[in-house]
């Protein structure tokens, strides 16, 4: 009898790993994703791999050579267009399979607010819609190093930004409301690490205000210039904030966790 219970304790450590390590794979891909688009653009570029005839044909009736402009990008969306254009989408695609996949903590009766799982859904289809509709390229985005077939009228990229705008919200209500919740319902606990996630909560929608008034009101004529990376920036501040709650919080669930009873006990 002792021996199945053992089995099936190691199962659930098993199981219990594994959920856990969704949390950090989350965590890193997200953190990790404008610093792999800029360097992997510039590296690709640097090299003029695309005007390499053992990888590419080219100078033919329908190809013409490429000719990289810059590596740094406007914003992290503009990397649909480049040679990172998979990578974006494939990690993207990644986080919102992720995150579909992750249940979290069951919601207890009586206890405010939406439950993991029902945020996390929503980041995932709002993170699909950013890549469904890329950003817009037209008007006051001239990208001439795309290597795309298409570029998207202003109106996908209305629909692009209001995807990207709700799947930060949504991660910031992630780490204000879910991640900070206590062993007592209502009642938000107030140590270190919760203190870490309600900076990273700020710091994601106050990232997002920032991008919002610069686009509204703030942007140059020309946003694709090489002088202005301001959407890139914050957008990397506000990912690295995403990343840093889920690393935390994938880090203390493996410490405490396997202590408790049950997956999702608080």
């Amino acid at each position: 009898m002792k021996k199945y219970l053992n089995m099936g304790k190691s199962s659930n450590d098993e199981m219990l790993i594994s959920y856990l390590t969704m949390r950090k794979v989350i965590g890193w891909l997200g953190m990790l994703l404008p610093f792999v688009l800029l360097f992997g653009n510039y590296i690709i570029n640097h090299i003029n791999i695309l005007n390499n005839k053992w990888f590419v044909v080219i100078n033919n009736d329908c190809i013409k050579s490429y000719s990289a402009v810059g590596s740094f990008k406007s914003s992290i969306s503009h990397y649909y267009y480049t040679t990172m254009g998979e990578i974006f989408t494939g990690v993207l695609s990644a986080v919102a399979l992720f995150m579909f996949c992750y249940k979290g903590h069951a919601k207890r009766e009586k206890e405010r607010g939406l439950s993991d799982s029902f945020v996390t859904n929503a980041a995932a289809a709002f993170a699909f819609g950013v890549v469904i509709f890329p950003t817009s390229t037209a008007e006051n985005c001239c990208i001439t190093d795309n290597i795309r077939s298409f570029m998207s009228s202003q109106n996908t990229g209305y629909i692009h930004f209001t995807f990207a705008a709700l799947f930060f919200i949504a991660l910031s209500y992630m780490c204000l409301v879910n991640f900070r919740r206590s062993g007592e319902i209502n009642v938000t606990g107030k140590d270190s690490r919760r203190t870490i996630y309600l900076i990273c909560g700020l710091v994601m929608l106050a990232c997002l205000l920032i991008i919002f008034v610069y686009a509204m009101w703030l942007e140059p004529p020309s946003n694709c210039s090489a002088k202005h990376h301001v959407v890139f920036i914050f957008e990397t501040i506000a990912l690295i904030a995403f990343g840093i709650s889920w690393l935390t919080k994938g880090e203390v669930d493996y410490l405490y966790l396997p202590h408790k009873i049950g997956l999702f006990t608080k």
